[in-house]
């Protein structure tokens, strides 16, 4: 492809709306959304979404960090340091953790490196502005009140793997679930009004003579203000000549609503790459073997491709190269329990493979 046919490809996708590809106007994005507004925001009021980032925000975050030249740790480096501290408001826990869930609800993250005269590493600062990413690969961001162009080699950008063709923006998912959140909230919604209004079902009241619209809209809103909330329970008394019939489903368990959210959860989890389980869904059976093994398709799965890509990032941290790297120790999640690790560390050093100090590094014990 020559690149005059790249930036036609460019040109052909900046005519599609790129705030949010799949939608054309905010009345069909209502629609698909089952009439639910779904953004960053609320997003997050949907329990499985909200479960999934924080499950994997928090498990991205308490990883220890190291720096590493081939393939050799350096201890007390200046770099790890920071990435503990990070600044005079943030650890580096916090730091991680925030950064991470901005990836996966809106699709990226920056963090902006400050640097000192000789151009180390001083200061992380999560940005929290609009960024746009140029086409020379520059990001232009708004400071203080001010335009600021900044050096790729001065931004941290992690993204989803999901991305926008003309930007190169990661696509958080909030747009990717965008319908399985709307369908939760509309959901919720429902419940919460089935709930308020005292789960009193619908119906028809008929009376022996005829009324016009005024007086049946009395009668109706007089029958709904006497039998819900703290009246739903009471005995209703008809005058003569009305009669009351159900036309609605008689108790919320026939509304199938655990169903639903219950097949919703498994949908979102399966997005994120998690097993339903370790988001709240009791419908798998689980034992001791099966969880273990689903530990380490969490690790392979959902944390791995995030892993990788901040490592990739953090090599910016460091003036040059120099084989300096940063590597996130993450052997404590490939294992059972501390039995198991122990014994596994001893036969490894009884047998000459690793020597003591490894031992201590693997476990995050230096």
């Amino acid at each position: 492809m020559q690149d005059g046919d790249v930036m036609n490809l460019l040109k052909f996708f900046r005519k599609r709306s790129f705030d949010n590809p799949w939608i054309e106007n905010s009345k069909r994005y209502r629609l698909e959304n089952a009439g639910q507004d779904v953004n960053y925001e609320t997003a997050l009021l949907c329990p499985p979404y909200t479960s999934s980032i924080n499950l994997i925000s928090t498990s991205i975050a308490k990883l220890s960090k190291h720096v590493f030249i081939d393939n050799k740790r350096i201890e007390g480096h200046s770099i790890e340091k920071l990435l503990k501290y990070p600044n005079p408001f943030m650890d580096g826990y916090t730091l991680t953790q925030q950064a991470e869930k901005k990836r996966l609800n809106e699709g990226n993250a920056y963090i902006l490196i400050d640097r000192d005269n000789q151009g180390y590493a001083k200061n992380l600062w999560l940005i929290n502005t609009d960024v746009r990413l140029e086409k020379d690969g520059f990001y232009k961001m708004n400071i203080n009140g001010s335009l600021q162009v900044i050096h790729p080699n001065d931004i941290i950008h992690i993204k989803t793997n999901h991305m926008y063709l003309d930007n190169f923006k990661g696509i958080g998912y909030s747009t990717i679930l965008r319908r399985q959140i709307g369908l939760w909230l509309a959901a919720q919604s429902y419940q919460s009004t089935y709930f308020a209004n005292g789960t009193k079902p619908n119906g028809i009241i008929t009376l022996n003579t005829e009324l016009n619209e005024e007086m049946r809209n009395k009668v109706r809103d007089a029958w709904e203000e006497n039998h819900k909330g703290e009246n739903q329970n009471k005995v209703a008394v008809m005058p003569k000549g009305m009669d009351f019939k159900e036309t609605s489903l008689s108790t919320f368990n026939d509304l199938q609503m655990k169903d639903t959210f219950n097949e919703l959860t498994k949908q979102i989890a399966s997005v994120f790459n998690l097993s339903p389980y370790m988001i709240g869904h009791d419908g798998t059976s689980n034992t001791y073997s099966n969880i273990e093994s689903q530990n380490i398709n969490f690790l392979q799965q959902a944390l791995m491709p995030s892993i990788i890509s901040w490592e990739q990032q953090l090599i910016k941290l460091f003036p040059s190269s120099d084989n300096l790297s940063v590597k996130f120790n993450y052997e404590s999640l490939l294992r059972a329990d501390s039995l198991s690790r122990a014994n596994r560390l001893k036969t490894l050093v009884d047998s000459e493979i690793m020597t003591k100090e490894e031992a201590r590094s693997l476990e995050g014990l230096n």
